[in-house]
């Protein structure tokens, strides 16, 4: 079962929040479904050691050596859930500086992005991704492929997170 070990999860109500490493948090909103516990392509198997973290359920943070997770209950939103830099986080150049519930890898202007879907057929395409991305606006459209093939948005960032 790719399920996390259940001391690597918090549950307030209907969120579950899970401690993948002391950087990469799973945060869930169930309502009325049950939580996922199926594999995903990004973290396949869930059940790694759990890393140390600290729950407060008076101030609602999950703490890290690195992030702190805010939530004040309720659906997740803009003001009920983020995240943002561990006290004892060190400050260096590019760290991470928070995430809000709602803010998108489109928001995000250090998103390095992803990569062209195929390159079958593609005539020695550029793989600059500053024209547009995200699947909209590409200045590579009519250079051999269209805009929905190339630089959607990365899993990588250079502001510390992405979705």
């Amino acid at each position: 079962m790719p399920a996390a070990d259940p001391r690597a999860t918090v549950v307030v109500g209907d969120a579950r929040f899970t401690v993948l490493t002391d950087r990469l948090l799973r945060m869930e909103y169930r309502g009325a479904v049950a939580f996922e516990d199926r594999p995903t392509l990004a973290f396949v198997h869930r059940r790694q050691p759990v890393p140390p973290f600290e729950w407060d359920m008076a101030e609602g943070a999950l703490t890290t050596g690195h992030l702190r997770l805010r939530y004040t209950g309720g659906p997740f939103s803009t003001e009920s859930l983020w995240v943002e830099p561990a006290p004892a986080a060190l400050p260096s150049r590019g760290a991470f500086a928070g995430w809000r519930f709602g803010q998108t890898s489109g928001d995000d202007p250090l998103n390095l992005r992803g990569t062209i879907r195929a390159l079958d057929k593609k005539n020695n395409v550029s793989l600059k991704c500053n024209g547009g991305g995200g699947g909209g606006g590409s200045r590579w459209v009519g250079a051999g492929f269209d805009s929905s093939d190339h630089c959607a948005w990365g899993v990588v960032s250079r502001s510390g997170w992405a979705l």
